[in-house]
């Protein structure tokens, strides 16, 4: 009787244990990590496993989201691999490409022009393979900008890839913004 008893102890608490951690997220979700950065959300019907590295590249789209908000240049180079390049989604022409050095100008402009920026973001989808990393998400912003006395508002939505390597032991954007 005493055996029986044992056994239906364990049994009843290996249970719970093991029905405690199905009812767990396997998942990376807003509310439990963000909660604290209303502009950034993770789609609800995105399947992001919830581990490490997943969270770290995430982390770097977080980082650029708030570098922009807040106009910190210095934290989005910090953000960017020496050997960023992008096409701008043109494959036949390559006036509009840049690389991380060209984008010293863009942040220029953006300082010396832009008065306030909104920028949210949806995280879709996250893909890591070795050494590099794909953020897919939606987004939308809205910013104001001045050129000389003319002072106007910008906005829209897009989806955009945001490309990842890593490079000392930590990941930097090397294409997508």
């Amino acid at each position: 009787m005493a055996l029986m008893r044992r056994f239906v102890v364990v049994f009843l608490v290996s249970l719970t244990a093991l029905s405690s951690v199905a009812c767990g997220s396997d998942y990376i979700r807003s509310e439990e990590l963000y909660a604290d950065n209303p502009g950034f959300n993770i789609d609800e019907e995105a399947e992001i496993a919830d581990t490490t590295t997943n969270r770290q590249v995430i982390d770097v789209l977080v980082h650029y989201r708030q570098a922009v908000v807040n106009k910190d240049f210095g934290a989005l180079k910090r953000l960017i691999s020496e050997d960023y390049y992008d096409n701008a989604g043109t494959t036949d022409t390559t006036t509009d490409d840049y690389s991380a050095e060209h984008l010293g100008e863009v942040f220029e402009m953006m300082a010396q022009h832009a008065q306030d920026i909104k920028y949210n973001v949806l995280v879709q989808g996250v893909e890591v393979s070795k050494d590099r990393a794909f953020i897919d998400y939606k987004y939308d912003y809205a910013y104001q900008y001045k050129v000389g006395e003319d002072v106007a508002w910008d906005a829209g939505v897009d989806v955009n890839r945001l490309e990842l390597i890593q490079e000392g032991g930590k990941w930097r954007i090397v294409s997508g913004l």
